[in-house]
């Protein structure tokens, strides 16, 4: 298999299988059923996720490049807690500068991220998560979506987003257990989204806090998600309900986000 460790951020847990660490036999495009039986807690190491890399030598001045995957074995674009698992990884074992604050790029499907580790001793590291791209028109939309079967929910306003992976924000008042878990999977899974779609809750607590609960296409409930929180606070900024720095709580812990003028989205946490 080669080298395998778990990290966790928040609670969100990754498996980092390298490929350069010893002979692997996922390859670069392993099987659904490989990742699945990996990421089982009961028959397998247990994991919410998978991270493949990396995938050519770790260098200053050259993105790592990476794949992620799913527990379900369904490739991922871009996970904000995996990558900051992904750069204390490659501090730790490849290049030791990046653990001492110097910038540098770890490449994915859903694009290219720059990270900084900002604290290696604590595990605290900054990841740029590129720009939002709001859908369907370019511009946050609130968008009435009908749901059967619903109960008193049986329409809700959404904003929908890109960010990596596809993302639904659901402002709320109040968020709980029970309501993500009857809303989450009828809005992850709805027909306008055949494709999935990873599902923030969202409390605006203050201009520089909210609270969200997160449900993943892929995984259900979780504790935490980095990108869930960039999306989050993206979508409540480009609402005007925010500023441009918040905290961002979830159950699994918080993370800082920052939206810059140009668009760009950042969040610190630790892994």
């Amino acid at each position: 298999m080669g080298d395998v460790v778990k990290y966790q951020a928040l609670g969100n847990d990754y498996l980092i299988v390298d490929p350069r660490g010893g002979g692997t036999d996922l390859g670069t495009e392993p099987a659904p059923a490989a990742v699945r039986l990996l990421c089982d807690r009961h028959r397998g190491v247990g994991a919410d996720g998978l991270l493949l890399g990396p995938l050519n030598e770790p260098r200053p001045g050259a993105a790592a490049a990476l794949r992620i995957f799913n527990a379900d074995g369904s490739a991922c674009g871009m996970s904000g807690n995996g990558l900051r698992m992904f750069a204390l990884y490659l501090g730790e074992r490849y290049v030791p500068e990046w653990r001492t604050g110097t910038p540098f790029t770890v490449r994915t499907p859903g694009g290219d991220a720059q990270v900084r580790i900002t604290d290696a001793a604590d595990g605290r590291v900054r990841v740029d998560m590129g720009r939002a791209r709001f859908t369907p028109d370019g511009g946050a939309t609130a968008t009435a979506v009908p749901l059967a079967g619903a109960g008193p929910d049986d329409e809700v306003t959404v904003t929908d987003l890109h960010l990596g992976v596809p993302h639904t924000v659901v402002f709320r008042d109040a968020v709980d257990d029970e309501l993500v878990r009857r809303l989450g999977p009828a809005l992850a899974w709805h027909p306008r989204h055949p494709a999935g779609t990873n599902v923030e809750f969202v409390r605006v607590r203050d201009r520089r806090t909210l609270d969200i609960a997160v449900w993943e296409r892929a995984a259900g409930a979780v504790p935490a998600s980095g990108g869930g929180a960039c999306a989050a606070a993206a979508a409540a900024h480009a609402h005007g309900l925010v500023g441009p720095d918040v905290t961002v709580r979830m159950p699994g812990g918080e993370v800082g986000v920052s939206v810059a003028p140009d668009g760009r989205i950042s969040s610190t946490g630790t892994a």
